[in-house]
């Protein structure tokens, strides 16, 4: 077992070495250095957690629920404009994206199955992920 972990380990250590988690871990400092992104993130997060809290009141307002969540939508897309939140989320994507095909890659050594994400036409020539 610990061999397991060990090689876990490892793995662990590549992929924070890979260009694609370094440019991710770049993404989240520029994103977090933006003031103005780290302000409407924080409203955002707020916004979320006053919503989580009005749903498990025993008898949610749901004027209250309506507002919070609109004004949740409105930091959302203040968010999705800010060239910086923009870069961090598609790093984000592309990490996840890679953790996926690891994910993948390690099915199939163990069981010999690979399940295919929706949308692949089996060639991976016309995919970007395992070769």
């Amino acid at each position: 077992m610990d061999a397991v972990f060990q090689k876990t380990r490892e793995l662990g250590q590549a992929l924070m070495e890979s260009e694609i988690y370094l440019r991710m871990k770049e993404a989240e400092d520029k994103a977090m250095q933006n003031e103005d992104a780290a302000r409407t993130m924080g409203e955002y997060l707020e916004k979320r957690q006053q919503l989580q809290e009005l749903m498990q009141s025993d008898n949610p307002d749901p004027g209250a629920m309506k507002r919070i969540s609109d004004e949740m939508d409105e930091a959302h897309d203040r968010l999705e404009l800010m060239d910086d939140i923009v870069a961090l989320t598609e790093a984000r994507e592309a990490f996840n994206s890679l953790i996926a095909q690891v994910n993948q890659v390690l099915q199939f050594i163990v069981t010999g199955n690979m399940e295919q994400p929706s949308g692949c036409s089996g060639n991976c020539g016309s995919c970007s992920g395992c070769h």
